[in-house]
């Protein structure tokens, strides 16, 4: 039923957010958590499979009103945009209309076409004991595509990604930038192939 219900194209979709004690941007408060990146997988029913991205730049400058405008062209006008969990990116959604009034229109249609692609393991729909008794994505993935994985990427977990992003920001990272950007961009990449593979599985089962 869930598989059935899905209508093409699929936007796979995952958010990546940075905090601060002292908010860095006009109109946001302490210790909210502020989007900065997102990867988009779009899954056509021919089989063809796109792969966008955004990440913000570091200038000083606050990057939600470029990501809200290049997500809403990215996402297009039709198809179900999945995500894996659906209360974190609905939210951050909300929390982008209440940045940017103009928005609201394009950003409640992304948010009416959210499908969660965590329930059918969220309600043991489907189940494996190398699940672990988790329905986390991390957890999920290993399960069911054990060929994919994150133990080979510099950023391995949201956590990292988001301590990475703000150190940089705020002009305390000793790394080198340029190839901490492309981990970062490879972690969130990674997230949404995940549920494209994870997808996969789940159309296969009789």
């Amino acid at each position: 039923s869930f598989i059935g219900e899905l209508n093409y194209p699929i936007y796979h979709l995952d958010f990546e957010t940075f905090a601060s004690a002292v908010p860095i941007f006009d109109g946001s408060r302490p210790y909210q958590q502020l989007v900065f990146q997102y990867s988009l997988h779009i899954e056509h029913e021919d089989g063809r499979l796109e792969h966008k991205e955004y990440l913000a730049e570091t200038n000083g400058e606050d990057p939600r009103i470029q990501f809200i405008e290049r997500l809403i062209e990215d996402c297009g006008r039709n198809g179900d945009v999945m995500v894996y969990n659906i209360g974190f990116e609905r939210g951050k959604l909300f929390d982008l209309i209440e940045f940017s009034a103009k928005h609201k229109t394009p950003i409640l249609k992304i948010i009416d076409r959210l499908k969660d692609l965590m329930i059918p393991f969220q309600q043991r729909w489907y189940y494996m004991p190398e699940m672990q008794g988790s329905y986390s994505i991390k957890k999920v993935l290993p399960a069911l595509v054990p060929s994919l994985s994150y133990k080979n990427l510099n950023i391995q977990e949201g956590g990292t990604a988001s301590n990475t992003f703000t150190r940089i920001l705020q002009g305390n990272f000793e790394g080198d930038v340029e190839q901490t950007r492309k981990d970062l961009l490879a972690y969130c990449e990674l997230d949404t192939l995940a549920m494209v593979k994870i997808l996969e599985v789940l159309r296969d089962v009789k």
